[in-house]
């Protein structure tokens, strides 16, 4: 999709699909022909008087040719803040056009309080945009997609608003690129093709690769991650993806570490059917950090950035961890697995290992990692843990900003006595789902740096949606690419 700002013409191509946007006190666009002008002063009123808030489509039929004028409000979008509302109206606004088989979509943004919002839309159009579709073989099972989409602006704003749109699509590509290796089928996106995957972004972002190997995680110690991929024929990976800004003298280095189990059956501890299926999203984290690395590298922030992603596969046969196998995890501490289906929390030890060794001056991990967060929280917000409250206000402040909310949750200590066993230092798992999301937290800070500012991000209820949410269609949903680029803009000051 190719997205272009262009000034306003003197006449305004009625022969295409043209997005008016209407407030209840004011137009967001000049210029229509008289008789559309007509239809939106009386889609105005309509919101003035809360008569109807619902969008109106004007056909158009003319010596130009068919088209049509789309009349909308952010008004008429509830429960979201502003902001999401225009991505939504965006988003919708791409459907209908899609719907009406329009290769081209056109935003008549071209007043002074309009000009704001054109960033937004362009967000609202590439994200809403994505589909994974590749591999349909049938061409009328493919819905047409709109290849052209114009902003029509102010001449006096065309500059500033090109890079911002420029710098909103390319963003908008990396966090649709996480959703589709998140949405690839388990056995394509193996724990070696996601370390392929990320020797191709560090090539395309200029970003230093190291990837360790069945060989070397066992020479170094890295069991939880040879416990959790025992039993699969894909050998487990660690990837560590590192940007190294040119003339940088920040003392900062933020380094974000994901999950990245790129199937999870749940071992011996089988998953239920009905949430085997959306397993292949438990890499979610994974794919999230790599390309915020990717992100803020393009944005070229004066911070350094590592992400660190533990990669294995959690699979049933003979060679699978057994309920009750101990192990010794990096930082000399063991661990009871009780449920090998409690197995993000594994390979994280590993990974938060390997975190302090690059000693940085903040740690953000993402995992998709306990059902209980998302009974707590549904599937709109995700659950926050940290240990610095300072830092914790930065990054919900940061994934507000960006609309990926979340929630902070108690890392209640009491709870780290059902971690407690009599043979191990840890068992794994508490044995219940209460407070689930809370003991599953405590076990990860038993293994993260001492020191060292640190937050626990559950998207086990965010990563992933069956039906359409907000501007996003079923399946992945990239959270947290968004999130961890504005948190590294604010710690670089920018």
């Amino acid at each position: 999709m190719k997205l272009e700002i262009k000034s306003v013409p003197d006449r305004i191509p009625l022969n295409e699909f043209v997005v008016c946007l209407v407030r209840a006190d004011e137009f967001l666009f000049e210029g229509l022909p008289e008789s559309y002008q007509d239809f939106a002063e009386q889609f105005r009123k309509g919101i003035q008087n809360n008569a109807s808030r619902e969008p109106l489509v004007v056909p158009v039929a003319g010596s130009e040719g068919r088209g049509f004028v789309f009349l909308t409000a952010p008004e008429s979008i509830e429960y979201f803040s502003q902001n999401e509302a225009v991505k939504i109206l965006a988003s919708d606004a791409l459907a209908k056009a899609e719907g009406l088989n329009r290769e081209r979509l056109i935003f008549l943004v071209n007043t002074q309080k309009a000009e704001s919002l054109i960033p937004l839309l362009a967000e609202g159009v590439v994200l809403g945009g994505y589909r994974f579709d590749r591999y349909k073989s049938d061409k009328n099972d493919k819905k047409r997609k709109v290849e052209q989409v114009v902003f029509y602006s102010r001449p006096a704003a065309l500059e500033s608003l090109r890079k911002k749109v420029r710098e909103t699509a390319r963003l908008g590509d990396l966090v649709n690129r996480a959703r589709e290796i998140t949405n690839e089928p388990g056995g394509i996106m193996t724990p070696a093709a996601m370390a392929q995957y990320a020797k191709h972004l560090a090539r395309n972002f200029d970003l230093e690769c190291r990837i360790l190997n069945e060989k070397q995680l066992k020479k170094e110690g890295y069991n939880g991650l040879l416990t959790v991929g025992a039993g699969s024929v894909h050998p487990p990976r660690m990837v560590v993806l590192t940007y190294h800004p040119r003339r940088s003298k920040s003392k900062k280095h933020l380094c974000v570490v994901g999950k990245g189990l790129t199937f999870d059956t749940g071992g011996i501890n089988l998953k239920p059917n009905k949430d085997m299926l959306e397993m292949k999203a438990d890499m979610a984290g994974a794919a999230a950090v790599l390309h915020a690395v990717a992100a803020v590298a393009q944005r070229a922030l004066p911070l350094p950035v590592t992400a660190i992603a533990p990669l294995a596969e959690n699979a049933i046969g003979s060679r699978a961890t057994l309920p009750g196998h101990i192990f010794r995890a990096k930082n000399g501490k063991s661990i009871q697995v009780d449920n090998p289906d409690a197995e993000g929390r594994l390979v994280l030890t590993d990974a938060l290992a390997l975190a302090g060794q690059l000693k940085p001056t903040h740690l953000v991990d993402l995992a998709t990692l306990t059902g209980a967060c998302s009974i707590a929280l549904g599937t709109s917000v995700s659950g926050l843990f940290g240990d610095d409250p300072a830092f914790n206000k930065i990054f919900l402040e940061s994934a507000e900003e960006v609309g990926e909310p979340c929630w902070e949750l108690p890392l209640y200590r009491e709870y780290l006595q059902l971690l407690k066993c009599d043979y191990a230092d840890l068992i794994n798992y508490a044995g219940t789902r209460d407070g689930g999301a809370i003991t599953a937290a405590l076990f990860l800070s038993e293994f993260k740096p001492k020191g060292i500012p640190w937050i626990h991000l559950d998207i086990a209820g965010t990563n992933y949606i069956t039906k359409p949410w907000k501007y996003l269609r079923p399946g992945a949903t990239g959270v947290g690419v968004r999130t961890l680029l504005r948190l590294a803009e604010r710690l670089s000051g920018e």
